[in-house]
């Protein structure tokens, strides 16, 4: 048997052990509950978006509040149009990748990533992914919305794995 096709027997075929069958690189799933957490940003500085064309890339500086409206840290939001659609009045969908610098009591950040169509002011919940962090948050993973409920205003719902 050639040392190619007998490496892939091996590493395909399942492997007995105590009390059953294990396959070869599987890995069980730890079971952690999800950190929910709310938090409204407001813009501090924001790049314009009123000429926007398929390539256009935004830019805002985000402070951060709690669901008690205490400082909660601040944030940026970087984003690129991918497509403006034909609706009346068009739509900007933006590919959005963004990073929540969480204050002390946080203890590190949060990555997010979203690919949705950015309308301002609007209630639709948009999915967005967590993708890492830093700190607290240097294994997170997950999945959250974002809202745009006012010009200046932007909500975010995280539930948080770590």
């Amino acid at each position: 048997m050639a040392l190619w096709s007998r490496r892939s027997a091996l590493l395909a075929a399942p492997a007995m052990a105590a009390g059953g069958l294990v396959v070869v690189g599987a890995s069980t799933v730890s079971a952690t509950p999800a950190d929910a957490l709310t938090f409204v940003a407001s813009r501090a500085t924001s790049s314009s978006l009123d000429k926007a064309v398929v390539g256009t890339t935004f830019g805002s500086l985000l402070t951060l509040f709690d669901s008690t409206s205490a400082a909660a840290g601040d944030g940026s939001m970087i984003g690129t149009v991918v497509n403006v659609t034909v609706d009346s009045p068009p739509k900007l969908v933006v590919q959005m990748k963004i990073v929540l610098r969480l204050s002390a009591a946080f203890k590190g950040e949060l990555h997010l990533s979203s690919m949705h169509a950015m309308v301002v002011p609007s209630p639709a919940q948009n999915p967005i992914a967590i993708v890492g962090g830093t700190g607290q948050y240097a294994n997170a993973r997950g999945e959250g919305t974002i809202t745009y409920p006012t010009p200046d205003r932007i909500n975010f719902t995280l539930n948080v794995a770590n």
